[in-house]
């Protein structure tokens, strides 16, 4: 396995698999490219930020491009799509690294769709981190789901200056509210198909199992942007959620 990104996740999972002597390359910010050879296969794993993914796949060879393992939060399809990696494997990893150089804390099964699913899994799988592959819809709705308890989560706990757990006590008419509404455009532009009361229930579940995490409203192009500017483009009224973001929207946006 190739990785690229020695942030607190590329690090974390680095540490964890040399620890286990399970065989891999790491490739930092400033970049050992040479590592990547055009000539061979297999998937290199790309865990830097959301907002940095077009300027590496630019640097990676055009050979080896399809190999690419995508994993970042949010709605990165838009930007996958504009660089030709819409059909290249993605991931949504459920582990917690508190800090560069820690190992990885398992807090669920990591899921994996595409073409190397099935060998980032293994991979995975031999560093005692939980992964399974699925299909493409299971994916996305998996993927829309977390993208939504961050947008919710997220706006609310600014809002209200609270944790997750507190808004579960106190505010579950305006979680219930913007749940449904972002699970609306979630499926009219995201591709999913969500029903809203299961994924209420589902993200109130989780937020009760960390109830003193405190979420903020973050990563606005990939996150509650996305959401604003798919609700604007599908005429579909989000009402709570316009309400929630005055004063909040970043001003370069």
């Amino acid at each position: 396995m190739i990785i690229i990104g020695m942030g607190r996740v590329g690090q974390g999972i680095s540490r964890r698999a040399g620890r286990l002597g399970i065989q891999h390359t790491t490739i930092d910010r400033e970049g050992t490219w040479s590592a990547i050879d055009p000539s061979e296969s297999g998937p290199i794993l790309v865990a830097v930020n959301a907002g940095d993914i077009v300027d590496v796949a630019g640097k990676v060879p055009l050979e080896r491009r399809p190999d690419l393992v995508l994993v970042q939060n949010g709605m990165i399809d838009p930007a996958l799509e504009s660089i030709g990696l819409a059909r290249n494997t993605r991931g949504l990893l459920y582990f917690a690294v508190p800090s560069r150089g820690v190992e990885p804390q398992p807090g669920g099964v990591s899921l994996f769709t595409g073409p190397h699913a099935a060998e980032v899994t293994s991979w995975f799988q031999s560093i005692d981190l939980q992964a399974r592959e699925v299909d493409r819809l299971g994916f996305v709705n998996e993927m829309m789901s977390k993208l939504i308890w961050n947008c919710v989560f997220g706006l609310l706990c600014d809002v209200y200056d609270c944790s997750v757990g507190a808004l579960c006590a106190s505010h579950m008419d305006e979680v219930s509210g913007l749940i449904t509404e972002l699970t609306t455009i979630s499926n009219m532009a995201g591709g999913s198909t969500l029903h809203a009361e299961d994924v209420c229930r589902s993200l109130c579940e989780y937020s009760l199992s960390i109830p003193r995490y405190q979420g903020t409203m973050k990563q606005w192009p990939w996150r509650n942007g996305w959401f604003a500017a798919a609700a604007a483009k599908t005429g579909e009224p989000c009402p709570l959620h316009a309400t929630f973001l005055v004063g909040r929207v970043p001003e370069d946006s």
